[in-house]
């Protein structure tokens, strides 16, 4: 291959992955378009009831208020998979992506004060596609097929402080770091590859940023609570290398939730959540236009037998959002149906948490997206 085309190609290759976003066809999904798919910080707790427990759950990233539901020290590992399937006019294709999408610890300091430190997916971007294409070289008409991936994503870094001076009220604030990486490929492969030889190029984008939270939990009766929380983004930076190409902002968020107890160990929870995707805009290319976005959610959580002195709880729930990258220009829409239970495994000192997630992306395209998103997460305190 010559030279220049190979430059040529390259140079391509690179003003694209920065970009972020593209067709639905060149990034092979339609839930990670441009920086990524948001995994909203959610434990497999806040999973299991759709989003609604996120504002309450400890072990999520949203409300450093709700640190307290730790009770005493503790840690929390998590892990979640994705089996993804997409189908379009010429056929479908399905891919399983693995994450580690939570680790935390809280530290009780006293009664009334708990210290949390955590690790939460922010955006994921982990895809990959094969296109089927050709081209002149000179007086010849080659044909070639392009392999793209990408692995990687934006991890969000919480450092938090809660504070429950008593019954009624409990506030929090944390500081966040986000950082990591998308690890890109393009493979492209001639059939000729005795003549053209084959191009095999990789490219690593690297982020950081940072951002402060302060949140709320207000229980003025013992059966019915609110909750709120909000989050500034400082800036974010992107770097090819270790040169910083572009800067943006962190997306600000805020949300709102209730949770009520009409009956003895069965709660019900709606809530509302914001998130300023927009303020990424100028991290890549004008093709990769953020949209801000609501989430919608209900869920409810009722306990069962009981086994080593601890119950059993069980979670439903459901969700709606738009993601905050378009597919070709249109919003990328996402329902989820979700379910989840808790198992003690060692009394009340240690709980297996276990949530699936049925999710269906659709966009005004012929793409359209399915995906089971399981999470199994082990809370342990000693």
């Amino acid at each position: 291959m010559r030279a220049p085309h190979v430059r040529l190609v390259v140079a391509v290759a690179v003003v694209a992955s920065v970009a972020g976003a593209a067709p639905a066809r060149a990034q092979g999904t339609l839930s990670t378009q441009g920086f990524g798919y948001p995994l909203g910080g959610l434990s497999a707790r806040s999973a299991g009831t759709g989003g609604a427990l996120a504002e309450f759950d400890h072990l999520s990233s949203r409300n450093p208020a709700a640190l307290d539901g730790w009770g005493r020290s503790g840690l929390y590992f998590q892990y979640d998979p994705e089996l993804r399937s997409i189908s379009t006019a010429s056929g479908s294709d399905h891919s399983t992506i693995a994450r580690f999408g939570t680790i935390g610890a809280g530290f009780a300091i006293g009664s009334r004060w708990t210290v949390g430190i955590s690790s939460h997916s922010f955006l994921d971007r982990s895809w990959s596609t094969s296109v089927r294409s050709g081209q002149r070289l000179g007086d010849d008409s080659v044909s070639f097929t392009e392999h793209f991936s990408s692995q990687g994503g934006i991890g969000d870094k919480r450092l938090a402080i809660s504070y429950h001076p008593n019954r009624l009220i409990a506030v929090g604030v944390g500081l966040h770091l986000y950082s990591g990486e998308n690890r890109l490929n393009l493979v492209r492969q001639f059939d000729d590859s005795v003549r053209y030889g084959t191009l095999d190029r990789d490219i690593t984008l690297s982020y950081t940023g940072s951002g402060a939270s302060a949140g709320l939990v207000f229980t003025p009766f013992a059966r019915f609570a609110l909750a709120g929380s909000f989050r500034q983004g400082g800036t974010m930076r992107l770097r090819v290398v270790d040169t910083i190409r572009t800067e943006a902002k962190v997306p600000s968020r805020f949300g709102v939730a209730a949770r009520l107890e009409p009956l003895t160990g069965l709660t019900v929870l709606v809530g509302a959540d914001h998130n300023a995707w927009s303020k990424l805009n100028g991290l890549g290319s004008a093709t990769a236009g953020a949209r801000d976005a609501w989430e919608y959610s209900v869920g409810t959580e009722f306990t069962g037998q009981r086994t080593r002195n601890a119950p059993w709880t069980y979670r439903l729930g459901y969700r709606t959002r738009d993601l905050p990258f378009s597919a070709a220009g249109s919003t990328v829409t996402e329902k989820l149906f979700s379910g989840g239970v808790a198992v003690p495994v060692a009394g009340p000192r240690a709980t297996m948490e276990l949530a699936v997630q049925r999710a269906a992306r659709d966009a005004a395209t012929a793409v359209t997206e399915k995906a089971w998103l399981l999470s199994v997460g082990l809370s342990i305190r000693p």
